[in-house]
């Protein structure tokens, strides 16, 4: 918020410096509703930047995130697919995002790790946000529609 805050104070000085330079006399009322205006933004801007660092403050405490599987491949797999997620779709997984996700992967694959990998890596390979059980119609070339009609979201 200081980044945008600090652009908008030297949007503010600026435009004060030409307003200063003087004006012609025809242009000063209209600039004095113009300036009037700006002002409300101004404190529109302040208080919604005070109402976002207010909310930031007030985090929520994460919950703890255990791996349905402790072995190494698959640490090394759901660390690859968080990563896939902040690169290639800008989306981080906060602590309830991923205590969920985890559960519905583990629902998904039957809780069989080879299959909750293979579902990680078909995702990534195919560009998907989110991962979904694997069937023999997502690997069918899509419709003339554009669609599987497989029922993936």
């Amino acid at each position: 918020m200081t980044t945008f805050w600090d652009s908008l104070a030297d949007a503010n000085d600026a435009l004060n410096g030409f307003i200063k330079g003087g004006l012609p006399s025809m242009t000063e009322k209209r600039h004095k509703e113009f300036v009037r205006e700006w002002n409300k933004m101004k404190d529109k801007a302040s208080s919604l930047c005070q109402q976002i660092d207010k909310e930031a403050d007030a985090s929520i405490e994460p919950v703890e995130v255990v791996l349905p599987w402790n072995t190494d491949s698959f640490q090394e797999a759901w660390q690859k697919w968080k990563d896939y997620l902040e690169e290639q779709h800008k989306k981080y997984m906060k602590s309830r995002m991923e205590y969920a996700a985890l559960a519905y992967l583990k629902k998904l694959s039957d809780g069989k790790e080879d299959i909750a990998i293979e579902y990680l890596q078909f995702a990534m390979a195919n560009g998907y946000p989110r991962f979904f059980k694997v069937t023999t119609k997502n690997y069918e070339q899509p419709t003339l529609a554009g669609g599987r009609g497989d029922g993936d979201y």
